[in-house]
């Protein structure tokens, strides 16, 4: 019986593939390399919504806090001027400063002394960027000191912003705002000039000081 034994030298066909196996792996490579891409992409623009959220919400605290400055002043100028310690309960009457409307203080007993987290609305919804956020504020509990939800004792206020935008996301901050006046009394004041002799800031004076106001 005779046998044949042929050996075949063509590899044509195992360079094929080879060809598309190493075809198929890039592709694989590309998609994952994308795919890790677009991830990170969305990552970054989350974290960027955060920080928008979180810094909107701090531009709040810093744009009420600037609000409350003057009424803060010409509400408390009468105790400056008796030596008697500031008070925030004008800011109980909220933005429009009238009892009785829809943005004062909220008395909330609920869960017991110090909740008052309904509070008045100090910056109701406003944008920002495309963010919108809204700023509220409570008295803190000094009932110890004769304080109520809507009478300050300790010059001492909590301040909330909230801010939410896109995808549902947003952000809180709170502090405690502390508000305090000083007022010195009237020391080394001599006599106008031209005014003549013994003339003082409570006597016979040329032309005696009547309005403090202005040295707030």
């Amino acid at each position: 019986m005779k046998t044949t034994t042929t050996i075949v030298n063509n590899e044509q066909g195992s360079v094929l593939v080879m060809a598309i196996m190493v075809l198929a792996l890039l592709t694989i490579v590309a998609f994952t390399a994308t795919r890790t891409s677009n991830i990170e992409v969305q990552i970054s623009g989350n974290e960027l919504l955060h920080q928008k959220y979180f810094f909107t919400a701090e531009a709040g605290i810093a744009r009420a806090i600037k609000q409350l400055e003057q009424p803060f002043v010409i509400a408390n100028a009468p105790l400056v001027r008796t030596g008697s310690q500031a008070t925030w309960n004008f800011a109980f009457l909220g933005t429009d400063q009238l009892l009785g409307t829809a943005d004062d203080v909220v008395d909330d007993n609920g869960d017991g002394l110090g909740s008052y987290a309904e509070g008045t609305v100090w910056i109701d919804d406003q944008v920002l960027d495309g963010i919108h956020y809204t700023v509220t504020l409570w008295n803190n509990d000094d009932s110890a000191l004769g304080g109520s939800f809507n009478i300050d004792r300790d010059a001492l206020i909590w301040l909330r912003a909230d801010s939410s935008g896109p995808k549902g996301g947003g952000s809180s901050i709170q502090i405690l705002l502390q508000g305090d006046t000083t007022g010195e009394s009237v020391t080394g004041y001599t006599a106008q000039a031209g005014a003549g002799a013994g003339k003082n800031y409570n006597a016979n004076d040329l032309h005696e000081i009547t309005d403090f106001s202005r040295q707030l």
